[in-house]
């Protein structure tokens, strides 16, 4: 992309995992001169002015609420309300993106993940994993209507990018194996991740990573802190709350409220097992690393324990429910996986990204 454009990038802010895979694409759009308009909402976008400071412009935008619910029944009930309330939500999107595009020019939208960031007028591009959303009762009818409601969305953007590999997937049956959207109209780009894989010696024995929504982010704390005493070697707890900065030490447990990306990246290199969610954007992390992992899906968000099962059958890392979670036992079962075990070049999934939002 060589001349210089004013673009919009609006950022899902269900956990922090929207934000981090799209950092590497906003740096090499800053990098490249082109100006940025970033709109996303709550410790996402702290993170992201953490992140790029200056370099951008922010705006504040709450996005459509996560349908959670503890079992199948009530995740069908819950269904009924929850649809109307994401209509309604995405269209006070759309009438406060176009109050936006009226203020000024801009040349493309770019949306990580969030149904209400596009227009007529402007070329919009959409970056899911999720062509398919999975249902608790796995009804079949249910996720093919899903695949529709996405096909529905597509037409109103220009190309709809794929974080994934058409061949030798991560993300499964999410984006892979669809009935009824037509996957060669995809752009599957390759991995995105924020992070890279260094040469660190690896003396961090468990990385604990919390992240994702409350109440379940605060709930998931208070197990690890009752049971990370029951871990021997080094421990690194990483809390997720991007308001607050604080660093504390006792015995083999250091604990960070919040990790910048260059620490962060430090402290994944030098992991052996990470302890985190089984959301999409950390299994994208842990493919670039190699790293072996525990995953713990939040309960109730049907994609992530989606993924946790498929990971589990692929063997590359080991999956349990929060409420059966078990560290001193858990982490010897996941010290026994394989692990994302491929090259995953992430400066080519971005450069594949800026050439399909460049050639409209």
């Amino acid at each position: 992309m060589t001349t210089r454009m004013n673009i919009i990038y609006g950022i899902c802010s269900w956990g922090l995992g929207h934000a981090t895979r799209s950092l590497p694409v906003m740096r090499k759009l800053i990098m490249e001169g082109h100006e940025l308009t970033i709109i996303s909402h709550g410790r996402s976008i702290e993170l992201l002015q953490k992140e790029l400071g200056e370099n951008a412009e922010y705006i504040s935008i709450p996005d459509y609420p996560m349908l959670l619910s503890e079992n199948a029944k009530q995740f069908m009930a819950k269904s009924l309300i929850y649809w109307p309330v994401f209509l309604r939500k995405i269209e006070s999107g759309l009438l406060q993106l176009s109050k936006i595009l009226k203020l000024k020019k801009y040349d493309r939208i770019i949306s990580d993940a969030r149904y209400d960031m596009y227009s007529k007028e402007v070329p919009s591009f959409f970056i899911s994993h999720q062509m398919r959303i999975m249902n608790p009762l796995r009804i079949h009818m249910f996720e093919t209507g899903s695949e529709l409601f996405n096909l529905f969305f597509f037409k109103r953007f220009s190309g709809v990018i794929v974080p994934d590999f058409r061949e030798q997937d991560i993300s499964g049956n999410l984006s892979h194996n669809l009935k009824k959207i037509d996957e060669k109209q995809l752009h599957y780009v390759g991995i995105l991740s924020d992070f890279n894989k260094i040469k660190r010696k690896k003396d961090i024995d468990f990385l604990i990573s919390l992240s994702g929504p409350e109440p379940q982010r605060s709930i998931l704390e208070n197990k690890m802190k009752d049971q990370i005493h029951d871990l021997k070697g080094n421990v690194v707890l990483t809390l997720g709350k991007t308001e607050s900065l604080m660093q504390t030490k006792q015995e083999n447990i250091q604990m960070y409220s919040f990790l910048d990306k260059d620490k962060r990246e430090e402290m994944l290199n030098r992991s052996k097992l990470v302890i985190s969610r089984s959301g999409y954007s950390t299994l994208m992390d842990l493919a670039v690393l190699g790293t072996k992992a525990l995953l713990i899906p939040t309960p109730g968000q049907i994609e992530q324990e989606y993924l946790g099962e498929y990971h589990n059958i692929l063997g590359t890392f080991y999956s349990v429910k929060q409420n059966k979670i078990q560290l001193d036992r858990d982490v010897n079962i996941a010290q026994q996986t394989t692990g994302i075990q491929r090259d995953c070049n992430i400066a080519d999934t971005v450069e594949n990204i800026i050439e399909i939002i460049s050639t409209i």
